[in-house]
């Protein structure tokens, strides 16, 4: 077997793995194996080193610039994140329930059966029901009920 058939088999081998494996990435160097396989053919007296660079350079050079873009294209999902607007009005004004006293300031509560570290001004103490004021990230502000 030529080393022209061995570059173009392995191609397409890495073409049709990317089917089956997820990330878009064999795909890049099937195509990398495929040039490799036709600089062979085109230039025969290019050594094993030169064609290891010819794979190298063409795989990795074509997942820099296509993987992105083609990611977006047919794997980029049609659900737009929610505004934080209509997030935060999920917990905003909603009751929670102190998992802990709160001591200078900072607590748990539970909010739909997860906890949550917050903060407060008031004074709460574990068993409390308390209203949601804001959140920032994975921490409520609430106050007392």
């Amino acid at each position: 077997m030529s080393v022209v058939t061995i570059w173009l088999l392995s191609g397409v081998i890495g073409i049709l793995l990317e089917l089956l494996l997820p990330g878009l990435i064999v795909i890049f160097f099937g195509c990398g194996a495929v040039l490799t396989g036709l600089a062979a053919w085109i230039f025969p007296s290019l050594a094993l080193n030169g064609q290891l660079i010819v794979f190298t350079v063409s795989s990795v050079s074509l997942l820099l610039i296509f993987r992105k873009m083609l990611k977006n294209k047919f794997f980029h999902k049609n659900n737009t994140p929610e505004p934080i607007e209509e997030i935060d009005t999920e917990f905003i004004g909603k009751t929670a329930k102190a998992l802990s006293t709160f001591e200078q300031g900072r607590g748990k509560v539970e909010f739909k059966g997860t906890s949550w570290e917050a903060i407060s001004q008031d004074s709460i103490q574990e068993g409390d029901l308390v209203i949601i004021n804001a959140r920032e990230s994975i921490t409520l502000t609430v106050s007392k009920l």
